[in-house]
């Protein structure tokens, strides 16, 4: 089954090789460099899809890098998540998400962890599940 990703990350060669293994695996892939560009391409997306069910997420999966520039991850998460509470997101950070969110334990279902260091094919798995 195809996804259709939106991937935020500034490091240009993570990026490349998130979209490579990505559509090797026949998913869409949006690429973003940072927290505001995210947005844009989310809100974008959105608007695109207004006549669509609001059940309905214009992206399958957000995959968010953290440390950012322009806004963290978890300050985009906490947007998107405004704009649709159901949107899956994985976090793919060397930080423990509950320091990242200001109220541990409270953390939306819709929000995943994909602990930095690893591999490609755990990042493929962990989004295709």
């Amino acid at each position: 089954m195809s996804l259709n990703i939106l991937v935020a990350e500034d490091n240009t060669f993570t990026a490349t090789q998130y979209t490579k293994a990505l559509e090797k695996n026949g998913h869409k892939v949006t690429v973003t460099k940072d927290g505001v560009e995210c947005l844009e391409q989310y809100q974008k997306a959105l608007e695109g899809s207004e006549f669509d069910s609001l059940d309905k997420n214009p992206f399958d999966v957000v995959l968010l890098d953290n440390n950012m520039p322009k806004k963290s991850g978890v300050e985009v998460a906490k947007e998107i998540l405004d704009m649709r509470p159901r949107q899956r997101i994985i976090f793919a950070s060397a930080y423990n998400i509950n320091s990242l969110i200001k109220t541990p334990g409270n953390i939306p279902s819709s929000i995943e962890v994909l602990e930095k260091p690893f591999s490609l094919n755990a990042m493929i798995s962990k989004v295709q599940k």
